[in-house]
């Protein structure tokens, strides 16, 4: 095992690597609605919008759900 590949494998465990991948997940729905606008294609507007939705709902529902601290 390199050490590139255990950077690579523990950066993305970590809650900045995670929003890490949420932002790029919306950069890729953001392109897919704009590329669904551009060639009136309702199935990649709708690809897009889950996918946008999806990503930016992962922190709350990581924080307040999944990861949440019971007193």
């Amino acid at each position: 095992m390199t050490v590139k590949s255990t950077l690579e494998s523990s950066f993305f465990k970590t809650k900045a690597g995670k929003m890490t991948l949420a932002f790029i997940v919306i950069m890729l729905a953001f392109a897919l609605i704009m590329l669904g606008i551009y060639q009136v294609n309702n199935v990649f507007i709708h690809i897009g919008f889950v996918l946008m939705l999806v990503a930016m709902l992962y922190s709350p529902v990581d924080v307040f759900i999944l990861n949440r601290k019971k007193n």
